[in-house]
């Protein structure tokens, strides 16, 4: 009896351990697919988020090299028939005017679809210069926190932050009620990773309620983060602000 014994548990471990190694060849094959199916996501959020950069800067140069140009023409065509027109020279002024005003804002726009200065001058400058641009055109005056030196940044990353900066600072604009918003970036040495902070004082909102207005802006600058191996974080609290963090690796995965 004993060793019929032995021999019964000796195959129910055996059975126990059979099981216990699908089990794990089981939970391995699923470890391996979602990280499959997360590599992948990431990719094709990068070629898209890439698309879509391209699209932008086609259109931005052509509103550089066409639309502005046209409008360039048109003043100094108007010009010419002021001096033929003396007695219409009041009229033509004003719409003078109306098109330096148009080619401000075509000029704007260009800059916002294809923020070329990121790479020309570096992210923290392009920031800066976001910066004033929203104090100039919005009345938002940004207070600035950072590095004092510019940051050896790939396009994709510098452009990603670039990005989420502007629209949560436009989202700051459209439902924050304040006239001053602060922008920081950091770079932190111990986990080597970059924290763009963008915070406000203003009415804030329920961070569990979807707000249609603005969820596309949300979800845009997530998408942007995730695609890069970031992170982004929207903490808001009704009538006690809102702070929007993106945390993104100094070297970004492949």
């Amino acid at each position: 009896m004993p060793g019929r014994d032995l021999t019964v548990v000796g195959l129910f471990l055996g059975g126990l351990l059979s099981v216990a190694i699908l089990l794990g060849a089981f939970v391995a094959a699923l470890v391996v697919s979602q990280r499959r199916r997360i590599a992948l996501e990431r990719d094709h959020a990068r070629r898209l988020l890439a698309a879509q950069e391209e699209e932008r800067s086609r259109v931005a140069r052509e509103l550089h090299d066409d639309a502005l140009q046209r409008v360039a023409l048109i003043r100094h065509e108007m010009d010419e028939v002021a001096q033929l027109a003396p007695e219409a020279a009041h009229r033509i002024e004003g719409v003078s005017g109306e098109l330096v005003d148009l080619g401000t804002v075509l000029r704007t726009a260009a800059h916002q679809l294809h923020p070329s200065v990121v790479e020309k001058a570096g992210l923290v400058r392009a920031l800066g210069e976001l910066a004033a641009e929203f104090g100039r055109t919005a009345g938002l005056e940004v207070r600035l926190a950072l590095p004092a030196a510019d940051l050896a940044l790939p396009r994709a990353p510098g452009v990603a932050i670039y990005r989420i900066a502007h629209e949560a600072l436009r989202n700051v604009v459209k439902h924050a009620s304040v006239s001053q918003a602060d922008l920081s970036l950091d770079f932190e040495a111990a986990s080597g990773a970059l924290r763009l902070r963008i915070a406000d004082a203003g009415r804030g909102f329920d961070a569990g309620a979807a707000r249609p207005e603005d969820g596309l802006g949300l979800v845009a600058m997530r998408q942007r983060a995730e695609a890069l191996g970031g992170r982004l974080t929207v903490h808001a609290v009704p009538g006690g602000g809102t702070v929007v963090t993106a945390v993104f690796a100094a070297e970004p995965p492949a």
